[in-house]
């Protein structure tokens, strides 16, 4: 039987608002990765098994995005001015970027399962809102690339 480790008790960080920007921009890379996974595992024709277990990851990667969102926008409220302007500006678009995603997403997936079944309108909207979507993913991608070019040892 495996020893259960201790609770790891968090660093003391001079830095709290630069190690939330690079916990963002981790979860960022992680989320962006586990899709462009599910996209070659879609055109590869895997069975449903395999499928569903690549899409739970990525699901869990988009959570995971939202939580590290949504604490960067917590931490960063008092962090202002503590940083050099250069990385608050790419951290910041990394957390829009981010932020737009996580809503996109979830009004996506809300949109999705609230209509079973699409009449062609409704197919419509919902091919724009996934649209919407993927622009906001590039516009993610364009973020850590920024991010990275400041932070690239994040």
């Amino acid at each position: 039987m495996p020893n259960k480790a201790a609770p790891r008790a968090p660093k003391p960080s001079a830095h709290p608002v630069r190690d939330a920007a690079d916990a963002l921009y981790r979860a960022a890379k992680e989320s962006c990765h586990q899709h462009e996974r599910l996209s070659r595992i879609l055109t590869l024709g895997v069975d449903d098994k395999e499928l569903e277990g690549v899409a739970a990851v990525a699901d869990h990667c988009d959570r995971l995005l939202s939580e590290q969102s949504a604490r960067y926008e917590e931490v960063a409220t008092a962090g202002r001015g503590k940083e050099p302007e250069d990385w608050w500006h790419a951290a910041n678009g990394l957390w829009l970027g981010c932020r737009d995603y996580c809503r996109r997403h979830e009004q996506n997936d809300a949109a999705s399962s609230r209509l079973k079944r699409h009449s062609a309108e409704q197919f419509g909207e919902l091919a724009v809102e996934y649209e919407l979507e993927m622009s906001s993913r590039i516009a993610i991608k364009q973020a850590i690339a920024e991010y990275g070019k400041i932070r690239g040892d994040a």
